[in-house]
């Protein structure tokens, strides 16, 4: 009886411990077949299918987790600040007093060379034409007469039928018509100006910028009724640091984004640069011509770019979040053949603003790299795109 039940309790354990080693086997094939936890954006998987022997691990990649060596010029740059004004802007004022009675125009209208854009009350200068004409009149009436006279007595005086004292009375009673005359006439041109100077006129093409009076105000000589601007051409004024002038020059080129136009870029170039350093301050003023034929910028609109000072031979780049720093040295890394391979740089030049880096080793312009910040990556591991997911299109030119 003692022999039997030794024999039942070794076999009840031999049993107990096989049932565990199949659970095992069982635990272990199901882990083999899940993936792995992912890593930043990309994913390290198996493709394994249930009961096939698995397949190396590949990193899936989404398409922005890709970028590119490029070809870049580098540039010495200075930052610039300012606000955005038109080249040509012009205050219409009022040439005559009086009564506004017209104002044909409104704030953002365009109007042509010569339109009519107000009109002050002319009655006053009317009739002071008038009378001007009338005086003229009369003046040109007496200066005909006594030109006749001169002329008669001019054949008398030949015929010794007069003294030449009495010629030359009448010969200068015609000069004194005549001068008169001249003077009415200088004073019709007068009297005719201001009754046109009633009507004003836009001095060039442009934009409304301001309307300073209403119909029925009282407008006084030189009193602003208009502010006209021509946004063809804009300018930018900006203070450059003394110390960095002897590098500016007329000419250089300067690129820059405006307030409301996210990453829409805009280039100008340094029209002149002032004489002197602005008062207060140890900044002298560039002035950067802007052309705008669509119109686009406004006045007053802020400004910030960059003036590029020299440039240097194109460099290979890559972007900034492509570079780790692994072991002491610097790495990126590259996608080739469609697996990743860890390649060493040197880093030269930085562009923060533009987010790249120059960079020198055994990497060429075109080649994919990743750029997202990943984790720790596998050298030679397979690269896939996610979801079928098309490759981001590399740069068709070499970008500044």
């Amino acid at each position: 009886m003692r022999a039997r039940s030794v024999v039942l309790i070794a076999l009840a354990v031999a049993l107990a411990a096989g049932g565990a080693g199949l659970a095992f086997k069982r635990q272990r094939a199901a882990a083999e077949n899940l993936p792995s936890a992912a890593t930043g954006q990309g994913t390290i998987r198996s493709a394994a299918a249930p009961g096939v022997p698995p397949a190396p691990a590949f990193l899936e990649l989404a398409g922005t987790d890709i970028g590119y060596v490029e070809t870049r010029e580098v540039r010495r740059e200075l930052p610039l600040t300012g606000q955005l004004r038109p080249v040509h802007q012009a205050l219409v004022r009022a040439k005559v007093a009086g009564e506004v009675m017209e104002m044909r125009v409104r704030e953002g209208e365009t109007v042509k060379a010569g339109q009519l854009l107000a009109r002050v009350d002319a009655a006053e200068y009317q009739a002071r034409l008038d009378e001007r004409l009338a005086t003229l009149a009369a003046n040109r009436a007496t200066w005909e007469n006594n030109e006749r006279t001169r002329k008669n007595n001019e054949e008398l005086l030949r015929k010794n039928f007069i003294s030449q004292q009495a010629y030359d009375n009448t010969q200068a009673n015609s000069t004194v018509a005549q001068a008169q005359v001249k003077a009415a006439e200088a004073n019709v041109v007068l009297a005719q100006k201001s009754v046109d100077d009633t009507r004003v006129r836009a001095p060039w093409a442009g934009l409304v910028a301001e309307r300073a009076v209403q119909v029925g105000d009282k407008a006084a000589v030189d009193m602003k009724l208009l502010t006209l601007v021509d946004l063809s051409r804009m300018e930018i004024e900006a203070g450059v640091p003394a110390g960095d002038i002897p590098s500016v020059s007329a000419g250089q080129e300067v690129a820059f984004r405006v307030e409301g136009f996210g990453e829409r870029s805009f280039g100008g170039r340094i029209a002149r640069i002032a004489p002197q350093a602005a008062a207060g301050s140890r900044s002298i003023m560039v002035y950067i011509d802007i052309p705008n034929a669509d119109g686009a910028l406004k006045g007053g609109m802020f400004a910030k770019g960059l003036l590029t000072l020299s440039r240097s031979a194109a460099v290979t780049a890559v972007p900034i979040a492509a570079l780790r720093e692994e072991r002491g040295e610097t790495v990126v890394y590259a996608i080739r053949d469609g697996r990743l391979a860890r390649v060493p740089v040197a880093v030269g030049a930085r562009n923060e603003e533009a987010g790249w880096a120059e960079v020198g080793g055994s990497i060429a312009p075109g080649t994919e790299v990743v750029k997202t910040n990943l984790g720790a990556l596998q050298p030679g591991i397979a690269v896939r795109l996610a979801g079928g997911a098309a490759r981001p299109a590399p740069p068709a030119v070499a970008r500044p």
